[in-house]
């Protein structure tokens, strides 16, 4: 198992003005770390939609969510956790009703060969998404 490096945790409001406050404080936070900008603008994104979701989805239970940013040996692992104890489901393509947040996380996901996992919260009750990306360009 390999040991965190680095590692930065912060609070969302779960309200959609929140979402960007937590884009730029995830971008400063990886910047400050010398990630490389690909892998910054990736994981903005992923964060922006998971705290997106927080907002439309599990706000009603959730009042905040936690967005942990870290870096171990080998990868950045990014998670947002809220209260809510449904655990999401990515639709298998985007649809007009929703479901594009999740299929976009996990398509950005795949593409640079990192993993997904919705794991059960048991501070909160709720759950947690973590991401974990390859701080190295995956071999073609």
């Amino acid at each position: 198992m390999s040991s965190t490096v680095l590692h930065h945790e912060f609070q969302v409001i779960s309200t959609a003005e929140h979402v960007r406050p937590a884009r730029h404080e995830t971008a400063k936070v990886l910047t400050d770390w010398g990630i490389s900008k690909r892998v910054v603008d990736t994981a903005c994104l992923i964060i922006s939609e998971l705290v997106t979701n927080v907002v439309r989805h599990a706000a009603v239970l959730s009042p905040t969510a936690t967005v942990t940013l870290a870096v171990d040996q080998a990868a950045l692992v990014l998670s947002v956790a809220d209260a809510h104890p449904l655990k999401p489901k990515a639709l298998p393509a985007a649809h007009s009703v929703g479901g594009r947040g999740l299929f976009m996380v996990n398509a950005l996901v795949g593409e640079v060969h990192g993993r997904a996992e919705v794991l059960s919260d048991i501070g909160t009750g709720g759950k947690r998404i973590v991401i974990h990306l390859p701080l190295a360009p995956a071999a073609i």
